[in-house]
């Protein structure tokens, strides 16, 4: 509460005032009423005073109380939130990693398939070239064969037509008897 305005423990004070010394018309400890006089003794607005600063000092304790209650709840409040952004970090992190290392994976996956397929394309390139090696071959030899086969025909119709020359030649020979 204000202590410095109307309000709070002046506002109490206020009222004994007003009651000791009347409204201005006369009633209370100096006006004529003697009536009035054996309601409120010296004792008796020193304990109402007496009450109204321990009422205050009461009430001033129970607001501290309250603002260090507040105080901690705040200040656990910043505790919790700032734990759970070092954990909303932490699982950013670990996220990015997970994500880093399952990219790393799916890159060394199409390394090692560009490679097989590189392999299978090479392999592919060879067996064309062995193919054709092999076919390029067996076309020489069967060159070779068919040239072996020429020369051994024309050997053999050259060896038939000297026979044929050579019989022609012996046929009018007679051999001697001896």
């Amino acid at each position: 509460m204000n202590e410095t305005g109307i309000g709070g423990g002046w506002m109490f004070v206020l009222v004994i005032l007003i009651v000791l010394f009347g409204f201005g018309g006369g009633m209370g400890f100096g006006g004529n009423n003697a009536a009035m006089a054996g309601f409120a003794t010296a004792a008796d607005v020193q304990n109402s005073i007496n009450s109204a600063i321990n009422a205050q000092s009461v009430s001033n304790g129970l607001g501290q109380i309250a603002l260090s209650s507040q105080n901690n709840n705040y200040e656990t409040a910043q505790l919790i939130n700032a734990q759970s952004m070092n954990m909303l970090n932490q699982n950013n992190t670990n996220l990015l990693a997970a994500i880093n290392g399952f990219n790393a994976v799916n890159q060394n996956i199409t390394n090692g398939f560009n490679s097989v397929n590189q392999n299978i394309a090479d392999m592919g390139y060879k067996m064309d070239q062995c193919c054709c090696s092999i076919k390029t071959m067996l076309l020489e030899n069967r060159l070779a064969d068919t040239q072996a086969a020429l020369v051994a025909s024309q050997t053999n119709n050259a060896i038939a037509a000297q026979s044929q020359y050579l019989l022609s030649q012996l046929g009018t020979y007679t051999p001697a008897v001896v």
